[in-house]
């Protein structure tokens, strides 16, 4: 072990080495922050401290925590009984082990052990149906705005009690009443529920607290009230939490994270160590100063200097374009250059702040035939035909969700209508059970044809036999037997178009990945199976590996790193963005966006913005360079296209 941790600098080591009691590990960016969590777990094993299964390792993405488990292994070729997981799938698993183990929690908590997970689109098809059924325009009250508000509600533990807005708060009420009676859970619910049981159940919350000795938190600083909280439960038995972050790279206060979790963690634990690893490996000494000089005029941030030992690299270039076209063209024209000197396309990343900035990219990247992937736009998991397969699967395990049941009813075709679902559904809510259980009972349900009732009766009878075979199949024949049984693979192959064709070969991925998921996991149930699903990020399905440039949002570029960075409109009202000028807070933190962006160059950075932006209406409208370019020091620019500009 001490031949491995030469592999790391002192102060890495010191934070490796601490034994017990919190920690507080400030790691800059590119200073190795997942190096040092994994052999800080490989030594506490190796020492005897700990055993596997006493260590906890929590992360923010399902990429970060295969990384994570990965490198465990390769540092002691064994990490199964250990957790290295998201929070999401954390409290995913908590939540239907206790559920299935202490049965008596199931009423207190509203669902019962084979709940499903509902993801954003799940949720955003619920709010519908809840606006519909409270008689609320969603044309004047959007879904997308109600799903954000109940989201902040569960993320900061709010009470009914504490909401504000009566409207709100009596969709809330009808919304959570809707997930109890479909069996089902949000993503907020995931950890709000496990907070709950901890709160009102001690035995649960000892069991835990004693089954995981050792806690890890990696990205500390994007951590939610609901985290925050969970956290602390976990961590307040033996108090061994080593929480990593950086409060510089702090970028998501509007999903609720809370910069004051890490700015505050020696007031919550006052015998914390504080470790600060302050020397870079990722950037050249050019970069590393750029983004030094921007991100220290943040007043609320812990002072730590990022140093390294790597060359002084290219200098910083940069084109003020005299508008979007240009820009694109300029950003073109160099990544073509750059493929031409032997760069790795999969090495070139393309930031800009708001995903609508895109299009112009993609328009000229067409043009100059520069291969590139948009990351965070559609993701492959919510492509209607992969949700449609999902559907069913969901239905057969937790027959009580109704909103994957109305997906799947009429696809294919069974001639069961809109009109047809919605007596159904008016017959359920009289009778007040599920839309299966009325579709069991599709004979008493007046004003419904006698074909259409044997054709439901059929699709019925089918799910039945579904759920028979469920228990007799491995989940990849399963999987395979549900989408030709039901004859959905057929109907993807009728219309015979490209858009049909791709469709098609859509869901056989989704059969491989399903193949793959059960050589790896051959154990696992459809349970385990969909909520792996359902806690999947956009960047999870992204590799990285294909000869193609990364364009993508500066939000979704946290945690990753490339050659050559592309930062695009740098223009006052993007970054910072307008909606912060007012708000300190905000202000702050669109300065540790573009911090963030800076940083992930490894050799070479170039930003750029347009002089004039089109208007929705016709027209153009001037705009004015950042406030934050000027932070960059002059001397760190190598060139300046079409720039008048001073430095003050």
């Amino acid at each position: 072990m001490d031949d491995i941790l030469s592999d790391l600098n002192p102060e890495q080591q010191k934070a490796v080495k601490i034994r017990k009691g919190p920690i507080l590990i400030l790691a800059g960016a590119g200073s190795g922050k997942t190096k040092v969590i994994t052999y800080r777990i490989a030594y506490l094993i190796h020492k005897g401290y700990a055993k596997p299964q006493d260590i906890l390792a929590i992360t923010f993405t399902n990429k970060a925590a295969d990384e994570m488990r990965t490198r465990i292994f390769k540092l002691m070729g064994n990490s199964q009984s250990m957790w290295v997981r998201t929070f999401h799938s954390t409290c995913a698993k908590i939540l239907r082990d206790t559920l299935f183990h202490r049965k008596h929690l199931q009423e207190i908590i509203g669902v019962t052990g084979n709940f499903t997970i509902y993801d954003e689109y799940d949720q955003t098809s619920l709010i519908k149906e809840c606006l519909d059924d409270l008689k609320i325009d969603s044309k004047n009250f959007s879904p997308s705005f109600v799903c954000s508000c109940v989201s902040r509600i569960k993320q900061d533990l709010q009470t009914t009690d504490t909401i504000d807005n009566d409207l709100i708060c009596s969709i809330y009420k009808y919304y959570n009443k809707k997930l109890k009676e479909y069996n089902a859970v949000d993503f907020g619910d995931l950890i709000m529920k496990v907070v709950e049981i901890f709160e009102k159940d001690k035995e649960t919350l000892e069991y835990y607290q004693e089954r995981f000795k050792y806690l890890m938190v990696d990205e500390y600083q994007d951590t939610n009230r609901a985290q925050y909280v969970l956290t602390k439960l976990l961590a307040e038995k033996y108090r061994n939490l080593c929480v990593v972050g950086d409060d510089d790279q702090s970028i998501y206060s509007w999903r609720g994270a809370e910069i004051r979790n890490i700015l505050d963690f020696e007031i919550d634990f006052p015998d914390a160590v504080v470790i600060k690893l302050e020397q870079n490996y990722r950037s050249t000494k050019t970069i590393l100063k750029a983004a030094s000089a921007v991100v220290k005029n943040n007043a609320h941030r812990k002072s730590k200097v990022l140093w390294c030992d790597n060359e002084d690299g290219e200098k910083v270039e940069f084109c003020a374009a005299e508008d979007v076209h240009t820009e694109a063209a300029y950003v073109a024209r160099k990544v073509v250059e750059l493929n031409l000197q032997g760069v790795d396309l999969s090495k070139v990343a393309i930031f800009y702040r708001v995903n609508y900035q895109s299009r112009v990219f993609e328009e000229s990247f067409v043009r100059f035939r520069i291969p590139y992937e948009v990351v965070g736009s559609l993701k492959f998991y919510e492509r209607a035909e992969i949700k449609n397969v999902l559907a069913y699967l969901k239905v057969i395990n937790n027959t009580r969700d109704s909103v994957s049941l109305k997906r799947i009813i009429n696809i294919p075709s069974r001639k069961i209508g809109y009109v047809t679902i919605e007596k159904v559904s008016a017959y359920s809510k009289e009778n007040m059970i599920s839309l299966y259980e009325a579709l069991l009972r599709i004979d008493d349900v007046k004003n419904i044809d006698k074909n259409t009732k044997n054709r439901i009766t059929h699709f019925i009878q089918m799910l039945k036999e579904f759920t028979v075979l469920r228990d007799r199949l491995n989940l990849y024949d399963f999987a395979l037997q549900v989408i030709e049984d039901s004859g959905y693979l057929a109907s993807l192959g009728q219309d015979k178009t490209e858009k049909d064709y791709f469709r098609r070969k859509n869901v056989e991925e989704l059969l491989i990945s399903i193949r793959d998921y059960t050589t790896q996991h051959p154990e696992a149930t459809i349970q385990d199976y969909l909520a792996d699903v359902s806690l999947r990020s956009e960047i999870d399905e992204w590799d990285g590996s294909t000869q193609r440039v990364s364009l993508m949002t500066l939000h979704n570029a946290k945690g990753l790193e490339f050659d050559t960075v592309f930062i695009t409109g740098l223009e006052n009202g993007l970054i910072p963005h307008r909606k912060s000028q007012e708000d300190e807070q905000q202000y702050e933190e669109e300065r540790r966006l573009l911090y963030v962006g800076i940083t992930r160059a490894r050799k070479k950075l170039f930003i750029t913005y347009a002089k004039q932006r089109d208007m929705l209406r016709g027209g153009f409208i001037y705009t004015t360079i950042s406030p934050f370019f000027r932070e960059i020091p002059y001397e760190l620019f190598a060139t300046t296209v079409g720039s008048d500009l001073e430095w003050k």
